[in-house]
């Protein structure tokens, strides 16, 4: 019953955002009634259907659900819909549940402590009696139980109605009556339909109908070939075969199952009707754009002849009738676009598309930045509101960014950038570092950018930036001597003074032999406003060399947009601005002190992805971002003892945990790897432990160190402190870190 309320909650939360998207296509639709076509009319309409369809969608900072919030945890819009009578009728459990999430800080229904007999001999603490079996409320429950049944029964209904339709072809005549193909036969090629179309009829029906996604054939009623003309005959078939044309088939069927998904929502219901009747004018536009206006009146009067004298008020669930609906407003809306039609009025004009792709853009994405609430959350304006200097956290000649603009901000000089990029290569990172390790003030960079199509890179170039200095014959003889010291293959490598772009410049030629064979590379240098540029394209071809480094300016911020990797494996944090943009991508406030356990100091952190945590559960997952700090002291013997801290949005990790009986690990080879762990009590709190566990599980060599992790869950965060090897106060050190608070942000 937890799994299908979950299950429920992420319903809601989808119809509801169609329903947002489905009003909006309402107004669009009713403000430009005379403006925009009948086949526009429809194509909006599959937006609400494809946002109904699909569970996920990507972030974008142009998402209209910035606009309504949405993104916000769920939760609180399913917490709408709880029946009142449940507080009224049991006030006990209503003052249990507003007792819990005071003392824990959670926005999860279901519990973050075991029953309390899930840990035998262990006093719980005072409170968690009463609230000890709390989970999803009755009044959700019963909901989410109705709107399966329904949508059991509904898709029951769809399945045996298939299956009815398929015994009743069965029973159906393949028309062969040469008048009738001929006019079929003429029609497709008009359509440009190649793959021929049967036509079947029989006496069941009395209007024809298109049906088959992947083998269409006609239905036409027998006998009524005698009392239509050949041009009327032709109306009918080039309507059905329009709907063909306009895969009309497959987004009804689409159709059909969405509603038996989303039937709770009104809006749906709506939708669907309006998406049907909107389909039936676009068919009928595209019916008179092969034909032209001047056929205009006489398929009018086709479609009101069937409905006098043919037409059958049953409807079906997927099938698309030539009459369309009985519906009176219906009609004279088809006969009133039919009257109006203008020749090209139904093919999409580049404005038409346009908009359609910004509407797309705007509702078929969430809001980039959720708030949720639970841990205290980092302001989405932090950055903005802040305007005190970013203070140095953990000072480190050799710093890596995920963004241009930050390594710019504080870089010790300024340096250009390319701002136009081969097709399909992206920025993946910066590092700036000092001239030496000694030297305090970052004088070096090295950009990459790479080629990557999902989990494979496909080529990369770089860039290497020197203000400390270093001239040209200086650099090129580094070079020289680094890549003979490094190379395993017979090389050569020449220099060409030249002039680029107006800069003083060396153009390097690598030529390396393997066997008879040889392959050239190119590496350009040069000097621009004092800095030291080097290019290394990798696989690019000269002339792609030489206009990405014609593209090269101070970046802006169009560049500072584009420049960024949100998917890098680890991220430094070195100053508060750090700090802060963490916290919003990782979707909350973090605890972030000093100093854990009086003993132990903080020697770094970092933003790194999932797989630092434990196992994904799926490529997406794996790039949930967290917050990793380390921590560290020097015992008396001058070794170095320390441990890490992570914090993570929790999602289910914890309860997944604590119901296997094990904590899933990253193996180095992307495998799975496990360690049992076991609920234990540490102040007053629960906490799983894990039973020591090799880094790498099977991989790992016997005398490997061994490791330890603690969890615990405060809100929708989940804790990990990871310990390697013995002779550390643990729980001293797990006890100190719960009973951290979180940071403020502004006075770190």
């Amino acid at each position: 019953m937890e799994i299908l309320c979950e299950i429920f909650i992420g319903l809601w939360y989808s119809t509801l955002a169609a329903s947002a998207v489905a009003l909006l296509v309402m107004a669009i639709q009713a403000l430009f009634r005379h403006r925009i076509s009948a086949r526009i009319r429809h194509t909006l309409w599959l937006i609400v259907l494809v946002r109904l369809l699909l569970p996920v969608f990507p972030d974008s900072p142009v998402s209209l659900f910035h606009m309504l919030h949405f993104g916000a945890d769920i939760k609180k819009a399913v917490s709408l819909i709880i029946p009142l009578t449940e507080k009224e009728n049991n006030p006990s459990a209503e003052r249990s549940r507003n007792s819990q999430e005071k003392e824990y800080v959670q926005n999860d229904y279901s519990m973050i402590r075991p029953e309390k007999d899930a840990i035998p001999d262990v006093q719980l603490p005072a409170g968690m009696e009463d609230s000890a079996h709390f989970s999803h409320p009755w009044g959700l429950k019963i909901i989410a139980a109705v709107w399966l049944a329904g949508t059991v029964a509904l898709l029951t209904y769809l399945f045996v109605y298939m299956l009815k339709m398929r015994k009743r072809f069965k029973m159906l005549t393949l028309v062969t009556d040469p008048r009738i193909l001929s006019v079929v036969d003429d029609c497709r090629r008009k359509f440009g339909i190649k793959r021929s179309v049967p036509v079947y009829t029989g006496s069941y029906a009395r209007s024809p109908y298109i049906s088959g996604l992947f083998r269409p054939w006609i239905y036409f009623p027998e006998g009524i070939d005698k009392e239509l003309s050949i041009q009327q005959l032709t109306h009918v078939f080039s309507h059905e075969l329009a709907h063909h044309k306009r895969k009309d088939v497959a987004w009804n069927l689409l159709g059909s199952f969405v509603l038996a998904v989303h039937w709770i929502n009104p809006v749906v219901w709506m939708s669907i009707k309006r998406m049907k009747a909107d389909r039936e004018l676009a068919c009928d536009a595209c019916v008179l754009e092969v034909f032209g206006e001047a056929e205009a009146v006489p398929y009018g009067m086709t479609i009101i002849g069937f409905l006098k004298h043919f037409s059958s008020r049953r409807r079906q669930p997927n099938l698309l009738y030539f009459d369309g609906s009985t519906n009176t407003n219906q009609l004279v809306r088809r006969i009133e676009m039919i009257k109006s039609f203008r020749a090209g009025s139904y093919k999409l004009s580049a404005a038409a598309v346009l908009g359609v792709v910004l509407l797309s853009a705007a509702t078929l994405t969430n809001a980039a930045a959720p708030a949720t609430d639970g841990v205290e959350q980092a302001p989405a304006t932090a950055t903005a509101t802040v305007q005190t200097e970013d203070r140095m956290l953990f000072n480190s000649s050799s710093r890596s960014y995920d963004n241009l603009e930050k390594a710019a901000k504080v870089a010790d000089f300024k340096f250009k950038a390319p701002s136009a990029l081969p097709e399909g290569y992206k920025f993946h990172g910066i590092a700036l570092r000092s001239k030496t390790k000694d030297e305090a003030k970052l004088t070096k960079a090295e950009v990459i950018y790479v080629l990557r199509v999902g989990e494979k890179h496909y080529g990369s170039f770089r860039l290497l930036i020197d203000s400390s200095g270093t001239s040209l014959d200086e650099a090129y003889t580094e070079f020289e001597q680094r890549e003979k010291k490094t190379a395993v293959r017979e090389t050569e490598i020449r220099k060409e003074p030249m002039t680029l772009y107006g800069m003083e410049a060396y153009k390097v030629i690598v030529t390396t032999k393997v066997n008879t064979k040889q392959h050239e590379g190119w590496r350009y240098f040069w000097l621009d406003g004092g800095v030291l540029y080097q290019f290394d394209g990798g696989d690019l071809s000269d002339q792609e060399q030489l206009a990405i480094i014609a593209s090269m300016k101070y970046p802006d911020q169009e560049m500072y947009k584009t420049q960024v990797n949100l998917d890098l494996l680890n991220v430094g944090i070195y100053d508060t601005g750090d700090l802060r943009r963490t916290a919003e991508l990782i979707g909350f406030t973090p605890k972030f002190s000093q100093q854990a356990a009086g003993q132990f100091k903080m020697s770094g952190a970092s933003m790194v992805q999932k797989l630092y945590f434990g196992y994904p559960d799926n490529a997406e997952d794996k790039k949930s971002k967290l917050l990793n700090i380390g921590y560290a002291r020097t015992d008396e013997q001058g070794n170095r003892q320390g441990f890490s801290f992570m914090q993570i949005k929790n999602g289910t990790m914890y309860e997944d945990m604590k119901k296997n009986g094990n904590a899933a690990f990253y193996r180095i080879d992307g495998k799975k790897h496990t360690a049992p762990v076991s609920p234990m009590v540490l102040g007053g709190r629960e906490v799983l432990r894990t039973a020591k566990y090799k880094i790498d599980g099977e991989l790992s060599r016997p005398d490997e160190i061994d490791f330890v992790s603690y969890y615990w869950k405060e809100g929708d965060v989940c804790f990990q402190v990871v310990f390697k090897g013995e002779g550390l106060p643990q729980e001293e050190i797990v006890i100190d870190l719960m009973n951290e608070k979180v940071a403020d942000l502004n006075n770190v």
